[in-house]
C-alpha cells in the first residue's frame, strides 16, 4: 500500500513538473510571438546583417534640425525618411535625455520593424573622437582594424546594466539571446552627420568601416491599428551612464485594397 502511494505521488509530481514546464514554455512563446527568433532570416539576411543595414541607413541621412535624420528628434519626426523594402527601421533620439520619451510613427501594412533596444558602434571615421585601446580606452569609439572595431563595440555593450522591451504591454523574454554583433561594414556620411554628437563633434562628408554590437528586435508585421513598443536599456561607463528609454506609438496602416 505504501509502495503504491509513493508511486502515485511520484507520478503526480512528474505530471505537475511537466505541466509547469509546458506552461512556462507557452508563456515564453506568447511573450515573443511578435518577434522574429534570433537565428531566423528575414529576406535572406540575419539579425547581424540587418543591424549593419540599419546603421548604413541612419548614417547616410543628414543630421541636426532642420535636417531629416530621425535620430535628431524626440517625436518620431521623419521616421519615414529613406525607408525601402520589407523592413522598416526605427531609431530613438540621439542624444537621449534618459527620461521616457514617446515617438509616433506610421508604418505601412506588412512591414517588419527593426530597432535596437540599445547599441553601440565603433568605426574608422571616429578615430579623431578617441582611439580604441584595450588598456587605456577600451570603448573608443575610433578604431583602425576590424579586430579593434569588434573589441571596441563589444566592450561598450558588455557594460549594459539593464535591458527590457515590451510590445503592446507584453514583455519580451530572453533578451540576452537578442544581442547581435554586425559584420565589418562600410558606410557613408554626409557633411552634417550623426557623429556631430561625438566628443569632440565630427563633421565632413566621408566614409568608413564599422562594427556594431547591441540588443536588437526584428518585429513581425503587426496588425492594422495602433501598437506600443517600449524599449529601455542602460550602458554604465566608469564616469557616466547612457540610457535609451523610448515608447514608440506605431500606427500600422490598413492594407491597400487591390
Amino acid at each position: 500500500m505504501n509502495r503504491n502511494m509513493k508511486c502515485w505521488r511520484l507520478i503526480l509530481a512528474l505530471a505537475t513538473v511537466a505541466t509547469l514546464i509546458g506552461s512556462s514554455h507557452g508563456v515564453l512563446a506568447q511573450q515573443n510571438q511578435d518577434i522574429v527568433p534570433p537565428q531566423q532570416l528575414v529576406d535572406g539576411k540575419s539579425y547581424s546583417d540587418w543591424s549593419a543595414a540599419w546603421w548604413q541607413w541612419l548614417l547616410a541621412i543628414p543630421y541636426g534640425a532642420p535636417r531629416p535624420n530621425p535620430a535628431g528628434y524626440q517625436t518620431g519626426a521623419y521616421c519615414q525618411v529613406n525607408q525601402s523594402g520589407s523592413v522598416w527601421f526605427l531609431t530613438g533620439p540621439n542624444p537621449n535625455p534618459g527620461a521616457n520619451l514617446t515617438e509616433q510613427c506610421t508604418v505601412p501594412a506588412g512591414q517588419y520593424i527593426l530597432l535596437p533596444i540599445i547599441n553601440a558602434d565603433c568605426s574608422t571615421y571616429e578615430l579623431p573622437a578617441g582611439v580604441y585601446s584595450q588598456q587605456s580606452n577600451p570603448t573608443g569609439p575610433g578604431c583602425s582594424t576590424e579586430g579593434d572595431c569588434r573589441k571596441c563595440a563589444s566592450n561598450n555593450i558588455d557594460l549594459v546594466t539593464a535591458v527590457t522591451a515590451s510590445i503592446d504591454n507584453v514583455a519580451v523574454s530572453n533578451l540576452q539571446t537578442f544581442r547581435v554583433q554586425s559584420p565589418f561594414f562600410q558606410f557613408s556620411v554626409p557633411d552634417k552627420n550623426f557623429f556631430a554628437t561625438d566628443t569632440p563633434p565630427l563633421s565632413g562628408a566621408g566614409s568608413g568601416m564599422a562594427v556594431s554590437d547591441g540588443y536588437w528586435l526584428m518585429i513581425k508585421p503587426l496588425s492594422s491599428g495602433i501598437h506600443t513598443i517600449h524599449i529601455n536599456g542602460t550602458i554604465t561607463f566608469p564616469t557616466f551612464s547612457f540610457t535609451e528609454d523610448v515608447t514608440f506609438q506605431i500606427t500600422v496602416a490598413k492594407p491597400e485594397s487591390k
